[in-house]
């Protein structure tokens, strides 16, 4: 009896890496994305109520989370307090799912410092049975939402075997009916003028998803984990980064020649996507538009 519990408490990890679609083909979508913001002091605060201001003006139909969800060790189980204080009080209000991915504060980082939250990433996944708001329907899995599919990969606990599903997932998604835009999201940059920007693991991403994302024609790879806001144009993919969602900025940054747009303020991504383009722009905490040309993506023919 006590091994049939264990296999049913693991299979929301693995059994759901395709969530199917959560919005129909044929509508625009408007979404909100973020990361490293789960610190909970005044800054997650300040943010969550811009992008409330910025939900207020222009309704978003879900939003994304780029990793490091709770700092600093994630969180001990499902009934940890910070699922109160850090999430459901600052955007279940909003009235929109989240589709959240893991970063490496959400494995407890740096390891070793907290042991007892070692069961963080399988927490996140089973908290989806118990938000109205919260999405993770396992530690990497697709969706669709209106004319785009999404990719929510785990960077932090990034394998071969993820890399595997991955390939074949996008794959598949070249030749999908109705679908005209392939977005991946995950918590750490392949590319970036911070901090982190010459992270082995970054390099490592770099190295596998570079020649994936050419032949599967990904159109928008967007993550964290610097603690700053940026646009990269990198091999015909846009390279999005909105770490700014709360944890304490870095100003190590030194943008490099594939940069459009390098800032280090606290902020979120705003996207608009319909059948012919994507609009993405980043917003500050008075909700001024920080990219001055935005980046409009025009759908190419296939």
């Amino acid at each position: 009896m006590r091994a049939a519990l264990v296999l049913v408490a693991a299979l929301p990890v693995f059994a759901q890496t395709d969530a199917g679609p959560i919005l129909p083909l044929d509508r625009a979508v408007h979404v909100v994305g973020f990361g490293d913001f789960g610190s909970g002091n005044q800054h997650q605060a300040d943010i969550a109520k811009a992008i409330a201001r910025r939900n207020a003006q222009e309704r978003f139909d879900f939003g994304i989370t780029l990793g490091d969800n709770f700092y600093r060790c994630g969180v001990r189980s499902v009934t940890d307090s910070k699922w109160t204080t850090r999430w459901e009080n600052l955007y279940t209000p909003l009235g929109i799912p989240f589709y959240a991915t893991l970063g490496n504060h959400d494995y407890g980082h740096p390891v070793g410092i907290c042991p007892e939250h070692r069961g963080s990433p399988s927490a996140e996944v089973a908290y989806t049975q118990r938000s109205a708001s919260w999405r993770m329907p396992a530690r990497y899995y697709t969706y669709t939402a209106g004319p785009a599919r999404f990719f929510a990969i785990n960077t932090e606990g990034w394998s071969d075997a993820q890399f595997k599903w991955l390939q074949s997932a996008m794959q598949k998604a070249v030749s999908e009916p109705g679908i005209r835009w392939r977005i991946v999201y995950g918590h750490h940059p392949v590319l970036s003028s911070g901090h982190h920007a010459n992270e082995r693991r970054s390099g490592v991403l770099r190295r596998q998803l570079g020649p994936l994302f050419q032949a599967t024609k990904v159109d928008l790879y967007i993550c964290g984990h610097d603690h700053s806001l940026e646009r990269l144009s990198w091999n015909g993919v846009d390279l999005l980064i909105a770490g700014g969602g709360g944890a304490s900025l870095r100003f190590d940054t030194h943008p490099r020649a594939e940069s459009v747009l390098a800032t280090v303020k606290f902020g979120f991504l705003d996207l608009k996507i319909d059948t012919e383009t994507i609009l993405a722009q980043f917003y500050d905490l008075d909700l001024k538009p920080l990219d001055p040309h935005a980046l409009e993506r025009v759908r190419r023919i296939e």
